[in-house]
């Protein structure tokens, strides 16, 4: 019957992608394979690719869509491959995803939400005037294509190219009044120039729109701290850590903020789960040990210390902090020795 079928592809997706050394081109091919041996329509793959994604299972919901892809032609394959390359992006697979946005645009060149996409993977390798390009060829095709103008907006204010940016924001709210990410960008556009009023207002205007939108409570939060309003900082840390735990940013700035109010324990945790989401991040650990250090926790802090060099042995905070915290240890001539490693590498830099 066909729905042991389906029941047998899902329990068997779930289980092989599940492994650590998942491959998952194997996996689409078990799916590719598997779905014509049992006759499967493509009506039951896109149902069960709209499941996992419901229940936010985006590794199995990338191997469907891409055997999808694989198994369907003309429109339906490109609309395929466009799930599967942002499904890719999600997980932080952007080979995967590199690959899917490109089988679109040689099937059509000017397919202007691929062109897009390529662009977002394109800023997060860092080649932004590879990305800035494929976001003006969008605008070529189609000036009003509003998630690249916010896309475009985000890039150039990256470049600190303010003004263009702002056109683009602009150009963005006078097409869609009611878009959550123009609204974010445009704020924190003029958060940067210091106009805090006007920014307030498309933070305050994004989450009237998306309560939850984690870049506009994460944006928001920073604004407030910096106009001196702790407490409201504080209930938009929360809700961007509700809404998104995984993020180290909301985690990180709401540890200062704890910090500096006092609340040890509680900027303990967040500087705890940062380094859980990124163990590798070297500022992080220094700015945890210089915390742990200053109420006395010399051990711990020694640790965050060290990892900190084991990751870049040259940061000059790092040693420097490090230092300190021997000297204070009493253990001088190992202090003199990082202070001396301190000058050396800043010198070399």
């Amino acid at each position: 019957m066909e729905i042991d079928a389906v029941n047998e592809l899902v329990f068997r997706v779930i289980e092989q992608v599940a492994a650590d050394n998942c491959d998952f081109d194997k996996v689409i091919e078990f799916v590719v394979s598997f779905s014509d041996e049992h006759s499967l329509s493509q009506e039951i793959l896109l149902k069960l690719s709209s499941i996992f994604d419901k229940d936010s299972m985006y590794r199995e919901k990338y191997v469907v869509t891409r055997a999808c892809a694989l198994l369907f032609s003309g429109k339906a394959r490109e609309d395929a491959l466009m799930e599967a390359g942002k499904t890719a992006f999600l997980l932080g697979q952007d080979g995967l995803a590199v690959r899917e946005f490109k089988e679109i645009l040689q099937q059509n060149s000017r397919n202007v939400d691929a062109l897009c996409e390529y662009g977002a993977v394109l800023v997060k390798e860092g080649k932004n005037d590879a990305a800035r390009v494929q976001y003006e060829k969008v605008l070529e095709i189609n000036p009003f294509h509003v998630d690249t103008l916010c896309k475009y907006g985000c890039l150039l204010q990256k470049l600190e190219k303010l003004d263009e940016a702002e056109e683009v924001y602009s150009r963005a709210l006078i097409l869609d009044q009611e878009n959550v990410n123009a609204h974010c960008g445009y704020g924190t556009l003029l958060s940067k120039r210091g106009q805090f009023t006007e920014a307030s207002y498309h933070y305050t205007r994004a989450l009237e729109l998306e309560p939850g939108h984690v870049e506009s409570n994460f944006r928001y939060a920073r604004l407030l701290e910096e106009k001196g309003e702790p407490l409201d900082a504080e209930k938009h840390y929360i809700v961007a850590l509700k809404a998104d735990p995984d993020d180290p940013r909301p985690h990180i700035f709401y540890a200062r903020l704890l910090a500096e109010h006092g609340f040890i324990h509680g900027a303990r945790v967040h500087f705890r789960c940062a380094l859980k989401v990124n163990p590798e991040d070297v500022e992080v650990h220094c700015e945890y040990a210089r915390l742990l250090a200053r109420f006395g926790h010399r051990h711990e802090a020694e640790v965050q210390y060290k990892k900190a060099l084991e990751l870049d042995p040259g940061h000059f905070s790092t040693l420097n902090g490090y230092a300190d915290l021997l000297k204070e240890k009493g253990k001088y001539a190992a202090a003199e020795e990082i202070y001396r490693q301190a000058e050396f590498f800043k010198r070399s830099a």
